[in-house]
């Protein structure tokens, strides 16, 4: 599943190929990606001069309209990075024999919160620009891209999940990938500001703890659903 496309009107200009010094192309996007997340998470996006986006990548501002097309292609691809490591799991889960609907539940909790740790600054981001004010394209951008891309992937599975009697009927799977969303995605908002005074902290295996703990939750709620169900 892709994200929207560019914006009726978007440039569409390609100017030359990276000069040699620069990198080949594969690494000076990648630089011009991890630049612009820099950036976004310091002060925004739509206030980050291009300018300065390649200065970190240490290439020509030219390599933003090659790579890219323009600023809102760059913003778009920033966030499909991270969909298509998290797509690519999805799909090696959905591959993989013999896997349980009640597996396949946890998996999605794994690899929700896996890709956040691997790209802490998405829920960042993505708070900063849903309170910047309405009508913003960055901000429409994040709910369509959200709602079609890993929430709407994570539905399709709880529904599937729901048809082979693991969730009862009763809950609407769109709820709960809401919820596995907020639990997934919440403390590395909040940890940062209030670890320090519950004695948590973004360490190298918080991820890993946070992985067990709301499969281990989740687990049981659904668990008792099914249990007392009439």
């Amino acid at each position: 599943m892709s994200s929207p496309p560019h914006p009726e009107g978007a440039s569409t200009r390609r100017p030359g190929r990276p000069r040699q010094e620069e990198g080949d192309g594969a690494d000076v996007r990648d630089r011009l990606l991890d630049a612009a997340v820099e950036i976004a998470v310091e002060q925004g996006f739509e206030t980050a001069g291009l300018r300065e986006i390649a200065r970190r990548a240490e290439v020509s501002p030219g390599m933003i309209s090659y790579y890219f097309g323009d600023r809102q292609g760059l913003y778009e691809a920033m966030f499909e990075r991270v969909f298509t490591r998290a797509r690519e799991k999805v799909d090696a889960v959905l591959d993989a024999p013999g896997r349980s609907s009640e597996d396949r539940v946890a998996d999605l909790i794994r690899i929700q919160i896996s890709s956040i740790g691997a790209d802490p600054w998405l829920p960042k981001v993505v708070m900063r620009e849903l309170l910047a004010r309405e009508g913003s394209p960055i901000r429409d951008f994040i709910g369509e891209f959200m709602a079609r891309g890993p929430i709407s992937m994570m539905i399709e599975r709880l529904e599937q999940a729901q048809r082979e009697g693991l969730i009862p009927d009763d809950y609407d799977p769109r709820m709960l990938a809401m919820s596995i969303g907020s639990l997934s995605a919440f403390p590395f908002l909040v940890l940062p500001i209030v670890g320090p005074h519950l004695g948590l902290d973004l360490d190298g295996d918080f991820a890993e703890r946070l992985i067990e703990h709301n499969q281990r939750l989740l687990s049981a709620a659904l668990r008792a659903r099914t249990e007392n169900a009439p």
